[in-house]
């Protein structure tokens, strides 16, 4: 009657195990489907933004010389350092003129012409512009990009199948427990064995799950920057590391007045990124907004930079930004003071709410006196004690 008993305690057991063994497959076959489609998704949306800026180099490069050596080279290196494109074909009067990453990857010539392959693995999406090049017509610029971030699916893939092979290793470990129903005493030495075992090979694939950064955990989707709610802690960090080199710190927040096109702020964020060196120093703020920490600039320096930046972008943009105040900044910096993150954000934030109220200044500098304010901080550490 004990045997009995054993038996089918350990078949109901093998029955919960093997059904959430299949949930569990189940729910990494979805998992996968689903992440594999939202990274498709970035991917393309980096795409068009890679394109639209090789479109602008493009017309910008053709004004002074349209493809003669220097026009070629600097397409040429534009498509190299791009993550997405893969060809590029500019057509012009005088024909027509393919560039690649790899010879023969993405382009096919057909009798003297460019023409992109049919590969599965490059993506179907429509990117085509017209160039607009002063005492040319019918200029135009297309191209092709990858349809995969292979990293992303690296990561994707490698945590599916943790979660694929604990559930494997758990059902083999059912296996096991019912082979052994002899006797209740093995059953339940056997079982309690299972389970200290179990544990930290999930803890262990708990720990592997787990995004990091390079994989785009702490980048945000609109704007593939840092997130706005890591604004602090980015900023501590590079508060500290210049604090022990004795370097200075400068940290800027813009924001654009005028209603733009939900596709205008991942370009915007992405031209912060190129001109201040990384998007780990770009952080999203708001909806208009966003923040840039410049580790190694002082207050002078950040303002022109801030200034050199702020004349590309009204440039680049004159359809949206019609005078200097529609993009308005505020600077402060660290200035050889013990200040921290949080004081840092409130004296740019309150210079840029200065500039967003004046007329005529677009940028305001947080300008603090380090003596002045080092007396203030022992002020009021004396207080508090």
């Amino acid at each position: 009657m004990l045997q009995t008993n054993s038996s089918r305690k350990t078949s109901v057991i093998g029955i919960v195990i093997a059904s959430v063994c299949i949930l569990v497959y189940l729910g990494a076959l979805v998992s996968v489907i689903v992440r594999v489609s939202t990274s498709m998704d970035q991917h393309r949306m980096v795409a068009e933004q890679e394109f639209y800026d090789l479109a602008d180099l493009a017309s910008s490069a053709g004004v002074l010389s349209f493809m003669d050596e220097t026009f070629i080279e600097i397409i040429q290196n534009a498509l190299e350092k791009s993550m997405t494109l893969e060809g590029v074909i500019i057509s012009g009067p005088n024909g027509e003129y393919g560039f690649e990453k790899e010879r023969g990857r993405a382009i096919n010539w057909v009798n003297g012409s460019p023409r992109f392959r049919n590969r599965f693995d490059f993506s179907r999406q429509a990117l085509y512009l017209p160039l607009r090049i002063q005492g040319l017509r019918n200029v135009n610029i297309q191209a092709v990009a990858g349809a995969f971030d292979y990293a992303s699916l690296a990561v994707i893939l490698r945590q599916a199948m943790l979660l694929v092979a604990a559930a494997l290793a758990l059902a083999f470990l059912t296996l096991i427990l019912e082979s052994l129903r002899k006797g209740q005493s093995i059953k339940i030495i056997q079982t309690d064995r299972l389970k200290s075992s179990a544990k930290p090979d999930n803890a262990e694939a708990g720990q592997k799950s787990q995004p990091g950064f390079a994989a785009g955990g702490s980048y945000s989707q609109r704007g593939r920057v840092v997130r706005e709610e890591n604004t602090e802690g980015r900023l501590t960090e590079e508060l500290a590391r210049c604090a022990a080199a004795g370097k200075d710190l400068a940290f800027i927040i813009m924001e654009f007045k005028p209603a733009a096109e939900e596709s205008f702020y991942p370009r915007f964020t992405a031209d912060a990124a190129r001109f201040f060196s990384s998007r780990d120093f770009v952080c999203e703020k708001g909806e208009r907004s966003i923040s840039v920490i410049c580790p190694g600039l002082n207050l002078d320096t950040g303002f022109l930079n801030a200034d050199e930046f702020h004349n590309r972008i009204i440039g680049k943009y004159p359809g949206l930004f019609k005078s200097k105040t529609d993009l308005c900044m505020g600077i402060s910096a660290r200035s050889e003071r013990p200040v921290n993150a949080e004081r840092l954000m409130f004296e740019a934030e309150e210079a840029l709410e200065r500039a967003m109220m004046d007329p005529v200044s677009h940028i305001v500098a947080f300008k603090s006196d380090p003596e002045k304010y080092r007396a203030f901080m022992e002020g009021r550490n004396h207080a508090g004690h």
